[in-house]
């Protein structure tokens, strides 16, 4: 191990009586020292660009090797931080993470969400995966509020009940695990396997009916997303400025516009309803057809 004294060296002293302490080499100081007074504690150390309040020592190297171990802690907190980081894009083994718009619009009815999902650092900003569902829950509703925060509903296997659980936009963007070859519905045709037609489902790079697919992952074929076509339907977002469809306005009128406020996603039929806000007394909820894009 390093001895923490041959890691730092002092500089010229300031006019204000500073002494700078550059620690590893670095060519920018990691703070300075300084002495004040004649107490039984009379050097002070404070860090560069530290924010807090600096500390007190008795001797000179005592507050310069404080700032060694700032410098050390700054690295240590820095490198769990890009830990954590690294963890939004490292599935387990079998696992992949799909957004939960992937996960709305493919029909995916087996996920595992994240369960604990803490702050990189601090109370705020990105959120990182720290658990998920330790079986897949079997989507029922995905329901997403006017504050961008998602309520998810389901099962769980076993004698557990309803599901339920309330995310934050920040845990909202990391999304769930779906099994790495997770199959989605693709068209209607023939199977290459058993010759036979209906919906088409595709898990990496195999094509297949239901049971086949099925019978390929070893899951169940009620377990596969509903053949749906959205038939390049608009994808509303909550915030989104919707027009009323089928209202023809008066000739010196604009069309009736209002915000979607809330979205929710009926996993198994693949549907979807949304609330509008028109100014009305309270949000309308209509059916993605009956809703038209703001030209």
């Amino acid at each position: 191990m390093t001895d923490i004294k041959t890691r730092y060296r002092y500089g010229k002293p300031d006019g204000k009586g500073r002494t700078p302490v550059y620690v590893d080499g670095a060519a920018d100081p990691a703070g300075h020292v300084r002495k004040m007074g004649r107490g039984s504690s009379p050097w002070w150390a404070e860090g560069a660009g530290d924010g807090t309040a600096g500390t007190s020592h008795t001797r000179k190297y005592e507050a310069a090797e404080r700032l060694v171990r700032m410098i050390d802690a700054r690295a240590s907190t820095a490198a769990e931080i890009e830990r954590r980081r690294a963890r939004r894009t490292q599935a387990p083994a079998g696992w992949r993470f799909a957004s939960w718009t992937e996960i709305e619009r493919e029909g995916y009815r087996q996920v595992r969400p994240v369960h604990r999902a803490p702050y990189l650092y601090g109370g705020e900003g990105e959120r990182y995966p720290d658990t998920f569902a330790a079986q897949p829950v079997a989507l029922t509703r995905v329901t997403t509020l006017h504050n961008g925060c998602v309520v998810v509903s389901g099962t769980e296997p076993g004698d557990w009940p309803p599901y339920v659980l309330l995310m934050d936009p920040a845990h909202v963007a990391l999304g769930a695990l779906v099994r790495e070859q997770e199959p989605r519905y693709v068209a209607p045709g023939e199977c290459m396997g058993c010759e036979q037609g209906g919906p088409l489902y595709q898990a990496g790079t195999r094509l297949g009916c239901a049971t086949c697919t099925a019978a390929d992952l070893g899951v169940s074929p009620a377990d596969l997303p509903a053949a749906v076509d959205d038939d390049g339907a608009v994808w509303w977002s909550v915030g989104d400025t919707v027009r009323r469809k089928g209202e023809l306005p008066d000739e010196d009128a604009e069309p009736e516009t209002g915000r979607v406020t809330e979205i929710e996603t009926f996993i198994a039929e693949r549907s979807r309803r949304i609330a509008v806000d028109f100014g009305d007394r309270w949000p309308v909820r209509w059916q993605p057809a009956g809703l038209a894009p703001v030209s």
